[in-house]
């Protein structure tokens, strides 16, 4: 699935109510915050992958990596 296929995707959903219910049963979709945070993701991993398959580090993702310890304030 092409990056353009994904925003499609979350383009066609907010066309459609988020809940659907019928004789068949009942559908709900994710939220839409939730829709557009994962095609991010998705858009980021691929551009990392095509990054590192071009001579990159494979691990060039971790520099925007954010890490937090279980109990740290801040």
């Amino acid at each position: 699935m092409a990056n353009e296929d994904i925003l499609d995707a979350i383009a066609a959903n907010l066309a459609q109510p988020r809940r659907a219910r019928t004789d068949a049963g009942e559908v709900e979709q994710h939220e839409l915050d939730r829709q557009v945070a994962a095609a991010d993701f998705v858009i980021r991993s691929r551009a990392n992958a095509a990054a590192s398959a071009a001579g990159g580090s494979p691990f060039a993702f971790l520099r925007t990596a954010r890490m937090e310890y279980p109990g740290a304030t801040g």
